[in-house]
């Protein structure tokens, strides 16, 4: 019997052709990305970062747009889905990517300045696994982005969605410090903004 991530793999691998003209590109995925590059953007690092990861990155479409912002940072996407990361070889020459989950995660320990995750994060197989591998490849006071649909569609969808209370534990329990949450698109979409404490001197 196939598991839901493989499943989910599978879905996303037959659509990957087709992913960047999805009606939900311009309905809920471009506005919620811009809103999490402006929450970063404001409330985030002050000096550039220097190594941008995006987990599930699907096409890129994400680090695309980050790319605007920080031209000088190196580029990383991460998906599960073969295709997907094809397909984001093929639109972002200059960005690298590598077929990867995000319970693990191809990076040396403090490799990025901000790891970003879009409407990904109820695909994800562990959670508390991914949050601590955030945490490990995270460099000390880095910010860590993560916007999805909130448990109150769950009843709708099924997906392993989490709650604001939920989110905030696996934050908190991965040692990294929850700055800030925000609710976008008619509230069903929640981004929370959280960093990973600097060293004690």
């Amino acid at each position: 019997m196939k598991s839901k991530t493989n499943t989910d793999v599978e879905r996303f691998n037959r659509r990957a052709a087709s992913y960047e003209k999805s009606v939900r590109q311009k309905l809920l995925f471009g506005p919620v990305q811009s809103q999490m590059l402006n929450l970063l953007i404001r409330e985030g690092p002050k000096d550039p970062p220097g190594c941008i990861i995006d987990i599930g990155c699907g096409t890129g479409r994400l680090l695309r747009a980050a790319s605007e912002h920080w031209a000088q940072a190196q580029l990383f996407g991460v998906d599960p889905a073969e295709q997907m990361i094809s397909e984001a070889h093929r639109l972002n020459p200059k960005v690298t990517f590598k077929i990867a989950s995000a319970e693990s995660l191809p990076f040396p320990d403090q490799t990025a300045d901000i790891i970003l995750s879009s409407l990904s994060f109820h695909h994800w197989a562990d959670p508390k696994k991914a949050f601590q591998e955030i945490a490990r490849v995270l460099r000390p006071g880095g910010w860590f982005c993560l916007a999805d649909l909130i448990i109150h569609l769950a009843s709708l969808f099924d997906e392993k969605f989490k709650s604001y209370e939920q989110i905030r534990e696996l934050m908190i329990g991965a040692g990294l410090i929850v700055r800030q949450h925000q609710r976008v698109r008619m509230r069903f979409v929640l981004i929370t903004l959280a960093q990973k404490p600097f060293l004690n001197p």
